[in-house]
C-alpha cells in the first residue's frame, strides 16, 4: 500500500513569497474539485515550482480541464479557446499540495478550512475516530468538498494504562496481535500507531503481526525499547524525535535505567536532572549509528518541531500574541493555557528552560539526519499548543531550513512515497 506521497515547503524566500503561493495551491485544488465541468480554466502568468528538477518555470500558462492540468506552457506557445476562464496569476507561484504528516482532527470542518486555505491539500491523521475518518476520506475523493486526502491510523494502540482516554490498552503480546487484527480488518484503519507505554513483548507482537497482515505501523518509539529496536522491528516512522536524545548519549545505558526505575541515583531523581544528564553527554558518533540503522531499514522520521517549539515557549509573549491567535477558536485558546494542561499546570520554568534546550538539540540532530540520508516528514501535532491548524505546516518546513535543509530539499527532498 502507498502510505503517503508528502510535498512540503520552506518558508522558499529564495523563491517566492509564501502567501502567493498557497493562493495559487488553493486556487487548483479548488477549480479541480468540479470534475463534471470541462470547461477550461487558465492560471495565466504563473510561476510553476518544479520541485523534480529544482526549477522554476516563468510565465507559464496552466490549463486546467475538467479536474486535471492538462496543460502548460510558456506565455508565447498559449493559444486561447473561447469560454476560458481566465485568471491572472501575475508575480504568483503554484506549488504542489502540501501534506501534514502528523494531525489529530478535533473539529473538522474547522479544521480542514484552515488546512486547505493554507494549502494543505493531505493529513496523515494519527488519532481519529476511525468511523469519522472513513467518511472524510470519502469526502476527500468527492468533488465539491473541502476535505483534505487522509490516512488515519484510528485509536492509539498503548500499554494496559493509557495515556489518553480512547486509546487502545494492551496487556500482553497476544492481545497486541488481536488488536493488529481488529484494527485491520474491522475498523479498516490505514496504519496502526503503537504509542510510549507498550510492553516490549507487546510493541514485538504488535510489529510482527502487522508485518504478517501487510499493515504499516508507526508512532511513538516505546519506552521500553530505543530507536534503533524500532528501526529493526520495522517501524515505518517516528514521531517527535523521541529516543533519539536519549540513544544518542554517551551515558545511554546508565539514562534507560534511571528511567525505567531499574537504579537509584539522588543526582537524578528528576525528570529535568536526567534530561539535562542527556544535553551534556550528547555524541554525535553515536548518533550516526542510530542514522545507519535508520537508513538501513528504511525508516522515516517525523520530528515535529512545531509542537516541541510550541511546548518549549508556551509562555513566551510572542506565541501568545501571534497574529493567527485569531483564528483559534476560544476552546483550544484555553486549552492552550500550561494551567488548564495535565502535562504542565504543575511544571516549574525549569522544565520550559529544559525544552527550550531540547528544542535546540533535537535542531542538531535533524541536521545530522538529514546529512546521513535519513528521511524526514513535515508533521506539525497539530492542535497541540501553539500548533495553528493549516498555518503550521510552513512553521515547520522553515525550521526544516533553519536546520540546513535548502528550499528544494524542505519544497520535496527525496520524499516520494512512504511504502
Amino acid at each position: 500500500m502507498q502510505f503517503i506521497q508528502s510535498y512540503t515547503l520552506s518558508n522558499l524566500n529564495e523563491i517566492a513569497n509564501m502567501r502567493k503561493i498557497v493562493l495559487v495551491t488553493v486556487l487548483l485544488f479548488v477549480t479541480c474539485m468540479a470534475r463534471p465541468q470541462q470547461k477550461r480554466i487558465v492560471l495565466q502568468n504563473v510561476n510553476v515550482v518544479d520541485v523534480e528538477k529544482g526549477v522554476i518555470l516563468k510565465k507559464q500558462h496552466v490549463v486546467i480541464t475538467g479536474d486535471r492540468i492538462s496543460r502548460i506552457a510558456n506565455s508565447s506557445r498559449y493559444t486561447s479557446v473561447a469560454g476560458d476562464s481566465v485568471v491572472d496569476c501575475k508575480d504568483q507561484y503554484l506549488i504542489p499540495g502540501l501534506w501534514d504528516m502528523h494531525t489529530h482532527v478535533w473539529i473538522p470542518d474547522y479544521f480542514f478550512s484552515l488546512f486547505i486555505a493554507n494549502g494543505v491539500t493531505g493529513i496523515r491523521g494519527m488519532f481519529e475516530g476511525i468511523f469519522l475518518a472513513n467518511l472524510w476520506k470519502k469526502n476527500g475523493n468527492t468533488p465539491g468538498t473541502l476535505t483534505p486526502a487522509g490516512f488515519y491510523a484510528g485509536p492509539i494502540v498503548d500499554g494496559p494504562t493509557p495515556i489518553w482516554p480512547g486509546s487502545v490498552a494492551v496487556r500482553d503480546s497476544a492481545m497486541g496481535r488481536r488488536v493488529v487484527d481488529s484494527l485491520k480488518n474491522k475498523l479498516h484503519v490505514d496504519f496502526i500507531k503503537v504509542y510510549s507505554l507498550l510492553s516490549k513483548e507487546s510493541y514485538y507482537a504488535i510489529a510482527d503481526e502487522a508485518k504478517r497482515q501487510q499493515i504499516p505501523f508507526a508512532g511513538h518509539v516505546p519506552n521500553s525499547i530505543n530507536v534503533v529496536d524500532a528501526a529493526r522491528a520495522g517501524q515505518k516512522s517516528m514521531e517527535h524525535l523521541y529516543g533519539f536524545p536519549e540513544l544518542a548519549s554517551d551515558s545511554s545505558d546508565y539514562y534507560y535505567q534511571l528511567a525505567r526505575g531499574e537504579i537509584k541515583d539522588s543526582l537524578f531523581n528528576t525528570r529535568i536532572a536526567r534530561r539535562a544528564l542527556l544535553f551534556r553527554t550528547f555524541s554525535q558518533k553515536k548518533l550516526s549509528t542510530i542514522i545507519e540503522e535508520l537508513r538501513k531499514n528504511n525508516t522515516w522520521v517525523c520530528p515535529t518541531m512545531t509542537v516541541n517549539r510550541g511546548i518549549a515557549y508556551m509562555k513566551d509573549s510572542s506565541f501568545i500574541n501571534d497574529p493567527r491567535m485569531k483564528y483559534v477558536l476560544p476552546m483550544m485558546k484555553s486549552m492552550w493555557n500550561p494551567a488548564n494542561d495535565f502535562r504542565f499546570r504543575n511544571v516549574t520554568e525549569d522544565y520550559f528552560d529544559n525544552e527550550k534546550k531540547e528544542f535546540q538539540l533535537k535542531k542538531r540532530i535533524i541536521k545530522l539526519l538529514h546529512q546521513g540520508g535519513v528521511k524526514l516528514l513535515a508533521g506539525t501535532d497539530t492542535p497541540n499548543p501553539y500548533c495553528f491548524p493549516g498555518f503550521s505546516i510552513h512553521d515547520e518546513l522553515q525550521i526544516f531550513v533553519d536546520c540546513g535543509l535548502t528550499p528544494l530539499q524542505a519544497l520535496y527532498g527525496d520524499r516520494k512515497s512512504v511504502v
